[in-house]
């Protein structure tokens, strides 16, 4: 009771208008379904979105959509929470727009084999869902992730054969920033701005609520994980992008002399184990024991077909990795090409298209030790100054406007198309309800 008059104390002097009618804000929220962050109810995923003390979440049904965003005089950016594992889903003394409750759709579509998704749906519950169709969707190595997977690029071990998640999109339903409805088509709009800015890049535009997409068929896949030591990566890598698209290659850096491999293919070898498709993958780290609960940030590299590279820098690799602040930092490293570089640069927001390998830097820490928070990201940053040289790009699957390296990150992840993207940001949302680009 006392959380729900504090929330009401906080958002008192915010208003919205309602054709005639004034409403203080929390009688809105009221009726949409606000959520008390000391409720207990599981939306964050991300242990330090679900720590953060933010002053609420916003849950409105479909039908309520547009005119949320069209009438919100709240603090901004507005935070957005599909999946619930990004570090920002939530954010101190902020409110954070909740879909998981009321965007679960979840329809296939028999007639051409594709599917609807709510912007509230896991990627799990979505390969779970289609298992009875015997069909797939191009799905990451975690079933945690909602559509933000597929909206800032979305690659896995499918990538190879069909492509990133984006590619696979046919249509995008939501609501610009600006508040306007939108429902775009890859036969009607692919070749618009607005169509290349929601397929990579959505988060900072507008509201997705749902899309369709296609999928694949469910076939068996084999897997074989292994433990190996760093020096031989680079080898491993060169071979891997050799091999034919039915196979790829992810590993995980686990200690300073120990590297996780999971390799993964539409055929059968010596060693392999067989299983049904992606809802049966083996975890990444393999038989690894988790790091104590631990707030972590990400950033995610992209790098073209340069393996044999990897070997000069693996003696400073080793140095950091033997140093790691804490054992939750880690370096981890996908596999993409062959189908992904098919697409042309100018089809969506996702524009390296040349890229081969996607490392990922992990900084973790424990929960309230700043010390041990600004010790893990300067490592996280001294790993990324080391793979820079050959890792020009950035997967932009997490955003960091709370760090000091967002600006870096988005001249990386965007390149020449940022200027244009920044235009269309300031058409479609222009006040800036949706994080800053």
């Amino acid at each position: 009771m006392a959380a729900d008059q504090n929330a009401k104390a906080l958002i008192a002097g915010f208003r919205l208008l309602f054709g005639q009618k004034v409403a203080l804000l929390f009688q809105w929220i009221d009726d949409i379904g606000r959520i008390a962050m000391d409720s207990g109810r599981p939306v964050f995923f991300n242990a330090q979105a679900a720590d953060a003390r933010c002053s609420g979440l916003l849950s409105p049904r479909p039908e309520e959509l547009v005119p949320f965003v069209q009438n919100w005089s709240g603090p901004r950016p507005l935070r957005l929470c599909g999946g619930g594992t990004t570090s920002r889903a939530a954010v101190a003394h902020n409110w954070t727009l909740d879909l998981q409750t009321h965007f679960k759709r979840l329809d296939w579509q028999p007639a051409d084999q594709s599917v609807w998704i709510g912007a509230g749906c896991r990627m799990g519950e979505v390969l779970d869902a289609l298992l009875p169709c015997g069909r797939t969707v191009a799905a990451g190595l975690s079933g945690l992730p909602g559509l933000g997977y597929v909206l800032t690029g979305g690659m896995g071990p499918l990538s190879r054969q069909v492509g990133l998640a984006v590619d696979q999109v046919l249509e995008i339903h939501g609501v610009w920033g600006n508040g306007s409805p939108f429902a775009l088509s890859r036969t009607a709009d692919s070749d618009s701005f607005e169509w290349r800015g929601l397929c990579g890049a959505a988060p900072f535009l507008g509201v997705v609520s749902e899309l369709r997409m296609t999928t694949q068929p469910l076939l068996p896949m084999w897997v074989e994980q292994q433990v190996v030591s760093p020096d031989q990566l680079p080898e491993l890598m060169l071979q891997a992008e050799a091999a034919d698209s039915g196979a790829s290659l992810q590993w995980h850096w686990e200690s300073s002399d120990a590297v996780q491999l999971l390799r993964i293919a539409d055929f059968p070898w010596t060693g392999a184990q067989k299983i049904t498709g992606l809802h049966q993958l083996p975890p990444l780290r393999g038989s690894a024991p988790m790091p104590s609960r631990s707030h972590t940030e990400v950033v995610g590299l992209l790098a073209p077909a340069v393996a044999d590279s990897w070997g000069r820098l693996m003696p400073e690799l080793c140095r950091v990795l033997h140093h790691r602040p804490h054992p939750g930092c880690s370096l981890a490293c996908q596999q993409l090409g062959a189908a992904t570089q098919q697409v042309a640069v100018e089809a969506t927001s996702f524009v390296h298209r040349n890229a081969e390998w996607k490392p990922w830097i992990t900084a973790a820490w424990t929960p309230g030790d700043a010390p041990g928070q600004r010790l893990s990201l300067a490592w996280l940053e001294e790993v990324w100054q080391i793979l820079e040289p050959i890792c020009p790009g950035v997967h932009l699957a997490q955003f960091h406007d709370h760090l000091p390296f967002h600006d870096r990150e988005l001249e990386a992840a965007f390149g020449s198309w940022l200027p244009e993207l920044r235009k269309l940001k300031q058409r479609l949302d222009p006040s800036g309800t949706l994080p800053t680009l």
